[in-house]
């Protein structure tokens, strides 16, 4: 199991409908956390979850040691930023969508630009694409965009589903980079294929598979080449099993 450490959330014992089924695990806070898995093994569920977009059918949630349905779902969702594998911006350019969370906070506009200064800079956003909207942009350059909406509001917790999807390597391997300097004040969650990246930036794994953990260690103790051949082999039992499906029909 994973090292010991003040955890910034559990799960004891939650399930979702028949997507997920009696998930018990720690995430540590300041640390890197990847999830894993074929397709359909509940990892966007789980994410999901994590700051209410969907709530659990049974079991228990706890940021900090309290019960996320006890806080107030601003708050929540202020702490525990999801950034979605499909990102949306709303119709609004990029520097709008940037500086929209902030505008909901109520910021100023000297405190909304100043912090678009500073991780427009960090994150190496061209300033030609801040007049941009959504359908001038690539899938790639949305992700990174919605990363940047995310990393803005300086939440404790960060919550990715699959945020290297549409990036080249040299991209990929600079946003983990940053990812990892910014911890350990903050606390990185990201669901992830890609296993090469995933060995060399995150600190602990954890496995889903069929809507069930079946792993969650140190990324130091996890056999890389087994866990590789493994989801490989689930991803051709499951095309397998489609297959097989539609002979029959």
């Amino acid at each position: 199991m994973m090292s010991q450490a003040i955890p910034a959330l559990e799960l004891h014992q939650v399930s979702y409908k028949s997507i997920l089924t009696n998930i018990s695990l720690t995430i540590e806070a300041g640390k890197c956390t990847a999830i894993v898995g074929a397709s359909g093994a509940g990892k966007s569920t789980l994410l999901r979850l994590l700051n209410r977009l969907i709530d659990q059918t049974s079991g228990k949630i706890l940021m900090h040691g309290k019960d996320i349905q006890t806080m107030p779902i601003d708050t929540l969702r202020s702490s525990v930023m999801l950034v979605p594998q499909e990102p949306f911006l709303l119709g609004m350019t990029v520097q709008e969508a940037i500086a929209y969370p902030l505008k909901l906070k109520g910021y100023s506009i000297d405190k909304i630009q100043s912090r678009l200064k500073e991780w427009t800079e960090r994150l190496q956003l061209d300033h030609k694409l801040m007049s941009r909207t959504e359908v001038q942009l690539s899938v790639g350059q949305k992700q990174w965009v919605s990363i940047a909406r995310a990393l803005v509001t300086e939440p404790e917790i960060l919550v990715l589903d699959e945020p290297t999807s549409a990036l080249d390597s040299g991209r990929a391997n600079f946003l983990l980079d940053l990812l990892r300097d910014l911890t350990p004040k903050l606390t990185v969650i990201m669901v992830n294929h890609q296993l090469d990246l995933v060995s060399k930036w995150c600190s602990n794994l954890i496995q889903l598979h069929r809507g069930q953990l079946v792993l969650a260690q140190s990324s130091q103790s996890v056999d890389w080449q087994a866990l590789e051949l493994m989801l490989k082999s689930s991803v051709d039992r499951e095309y397998e099993n489609k297959d097989e499906s539609e002979d029959w029909d």
